[in-house]
């Protein structure tokens, strides 16, 4: 279905990529390994026409009409309309695509997010819409029709008018799935598809993805983060390992685990209550004070009361009262029922507070809430005083410092160019590359964002809240993360982290 013969790419004279060949097979599940920047998204951004290789071939079998890229390509062979490397020519061949950050129209519905992709839209031809509208308009019920099937099928029957800016991170996910199918794809790469995802929300995707492949034969290639790679056991038929710019593949006998570690699997973990990553022990060091205390629809907030950072009359630096946060017409935090109103949440000076929650809870909105990314109800006091009706970087002002999930880093910027932004970075850092941000993993982008965001802090500064800032990294880069922020001039820290129970345990 797929051959790749040779496959070179350099970034500036870093070798991502040297002489890999690859070949893909109709049913082959394969999952693609390797460390943080060892070129994984690199080499699905190059079989998916995202990114063009310095060298090589690539031959598409999946329609039955083979077309072969040679590279590096001509430049009169860009004056063919019909024979571009690029995303959409390569889709025609069969290659779908999901990506670490769901890419869904938000305004849309889940329904206009299916239909767009199906080939033939008649959005694709406007002047047939004008010759012969009531064929158009017949097409685009027939569009309509297929897609509220598929996403039936996917699980999602009911949601067909939900816009997609108003559904959990795991639905979000099964759509970008079905879109890809819906548009035909016979070979679906997934770049992290259970990342940031609950127990259920795994539990989903994993069955969907065993759908496609046992009902529809798909091929799928798949990154995922290393402590998600063992809810995989039993679906992968191939591994592909990525290591010094070389591909080695091996197969799998009867859905072995392989070199993966047989404790990670997901029936081994147990209740978050006793399951700590490595990253928590640092966090808490010696002698801590560990509160685990329950919240509303299945959340938990831990509190770590270090000796060194905490002391018991210490004022409260957050207090969050009766906060009501709408995504639309849809509560997402707050108003669980008539008598209960809004949410309340307190925090002391000097704590470390970690907030684990199912996904869809709103763990990311109430980040937002603080941070005053969104509009909330209620009070939000930051050392005593409401700053609710505050902007946001009044809120930073202040001494409030919020790191997002997503990088929010200038993507034509090299990290040398990013840095400098920040005057007090050092001289070390400001120097080290000149890579653009475009060209990293996505690890390497969350390291860089977690040491860009860590220079912000000023000894005047009093919390830092981080939305999950362990996402696409490693066990030692997430060790090394932890140290930055425990290692901050913060006072309080506030963690909102993916599901502790997914993550590498040290007990």
């Amino acid at each position: 279905m797929l051959r790749a013969e040779g496959l070179r790419k350099a970034f500036g004279g870093q070798v991502v990529l040297d002489g890999v060949n690859v070949e893909l097979h109709r049913g082959q599940v394969v999952l693609l390994r390797g460390e943080n920047g060892s070129g994984k998204t690199t080499l699905l951004n190059i079989l998916t026409g995202n990114l063009e290789p310095d060298a090589g071939s690539i031959h598409y079998l999946a329609d039955g009409s083979p077309r072969t890229y040679r590279f590096p390509r001509r430049w009169w062979q860009e004056l063919n309309p019909f024979d571009h490397f690029v995303p959409e020519f390569v889709a025609r061949e069969g290659m779908g695509r999901t990506w670490q950050d769901v890419r869904l129209f938000g305004s849309q519905t889940l329904r206009e997010n299916i239909t767009v992709a199906e080939p033939g839209h008649p959005g694709e031809n406007p002047l047939m819409a004008l010759i012969a509208p009531a064929r158009s308009a017949r097409k685009e019920k027939q569009l309509r029709d297929q897609a509220d099937t598929v996403l039936s099928r996917f699980g999602l029957a009911g949601r067909e008018d939900s816009s997609a800016d108003k559904i959990s991170l795991g639905q979000s996910k099964r759509v970008a799935i079905a879109r890809a199918v819906a548009a035909g794809a016979k070979i679906l790469f997934l770049d992290e598809p259970l990342a940031g995802l609950d127990r259920q929300g795994i539990a989903d995707v994993l069955s969907l993805l065993k759908t496609l492949v046992r009902d529809h034969t798909l091929t799928l290639v798949i990154v995922e983060h290393v402590f998600n790679q063992p809810h995989l056991q039993g679906l992968v038929t191939t591994d592909w390992l990525l290591e010094s710019g070389k591909l080695i593949s091996s197969l799998r006998q009867g859905g072995e685990q392989s070199q993966l570690d047989p404790s990670l699997s997901i029936a081994h973990h147990p209740s978050p209550i006793v399951s700590r990553p490595a990253w928590f022990h640092l966090l808490a060091g010696d002698n801590a004070e560990i509160i685990d205390e329950p919240l509303t629809r299945g959340a938990l907030l831990t509190r770590i009361r270090r000796p060194d950072r905490f002391k018991p009359d210490n004022p409260p630096i957050l207090e969050i009262r009766d906060l009501v946060v709408k995504r639309g017409p849809r509560v997402v935090i707050g108003g669980e029922s008539s008598t209960t109103g809004g949410m309340n949440l307190t925090l002391q000076t000097g704590e470390i507070a970690i907030l684990q929650a199912p996904n869809g809870w709103g763990k990311s909105s109430l980040f937002s809430a603080i941070c005053g990314h969104i509009h909330s109800v209620g009070n939000v006091l930051f050392r005593g005083q409401d700053i609710n009706l505050k902007r946001s970087w009044d809120r930073a002002r202040a001494g409030l410092v919020g790191v997002g999930s997503n990088d929010a880093l200038f993507p034509s910027l090299t990290i040398r160019d990013a840095a400098s932004l920040l005057p007090s970075i050092s001289t070390t850092i400001r120097d080290q590359s000149t890579s653009r941000i475009s060209s990293l993993s996505g690890g390497e982008r969350q390291r860089a964002v977690m040491h860009f965001s860590n220079t912000r802090h000023t000894p005047g500064s009093s919390l830092a809240i981080y939305d999950e800032p362990f996402a696409m990294l490693d066990h030692a880069a997430a060790i090394e993360a932890a140290r930055q922020i425990v290692n901050t001039n913060s006072s309080t820290i506030f963690l909102i982290p993916s599901s502790l129970a997914q993550q590498k345990e040290t007990v």
